[in-house]
């Protein structure tokens, strides 16, 4: 299908259209809004997931204890959980993609980025005519004023909480 094969970021001018996702994103209303976009236009389609260092900022702390779900004495959160926290988001973000991107029959790219790589952010939006689909939450974070320096149009997706936490929570959409 043309303009829906796996982009090579910064490998050609092709536009892009990039879906935001965070660990609370709600990735179900974000995909549908890049469907919306993406059309017949003949544009990639890049899930950008925006890795945050929260959990290992929480395990450097040295009175960081973690309480489990299910009961239990509460543990040390160390940097190897954290770690594990956060390899579980990106794979959950990844599998929820690639479950939609199969339903829709579309082929995507699954980029991880660091929030502090704005090389890399810069590389991904380059191409003329791309759009950046992102959570509206995403203008509390300091992303957000690099993202507006870029020459690319950002669609900000209304959510709502309780759409993020069911995804978050799930790990999938409703």
């Amino acid at each position: 299908m043309p303009g829906r094969g796996k982009p090579v970021a910064g490998s050609d001018a092709r536009a892009r259209v990039l879906i935001a996702l965070t660990e609370s994103s709600p990735v179900n209303e974000l995909w549908e809004a890049a469907l919306a976009r993406l059309g017949q236009s003949g544009a990639d389609l890049v899930a950008l997931f925006l890795a945050e260092d929260h959990w290992q900022r929480a395990a450097s702390l040295p009175f960081t204890r973690e309480i489990p779900r299910l009961g239990g004495a509460d543990v040390e959160f160390t940097l190897q959980r954290a770690r594990q926290l956060h390899d579980e988001a990106i794979e959950r973000a990844r599998r929820v993609v690639a479950e939609l991107a199969t339903e829709a029959k579309l082929s995507h790219a699954f980029e991880v980025l660091r929030e502090s790589d704005r090389t890399k952010l810069a590389e991904l939006l380059s191409a003329a005519g791309s759009v950046l689909i992102a959570p509206s939450f995403i203008i509390k974070r300091p992303l957000y004023a690099e993202l507006q320096k870029l020459d690319c149009r950002i669609e900000l997706i209304e959510v709502s909480r309780s759409a993020s936490a069911k995804v978050t929570a799930k790990g999938k959409p409703r």
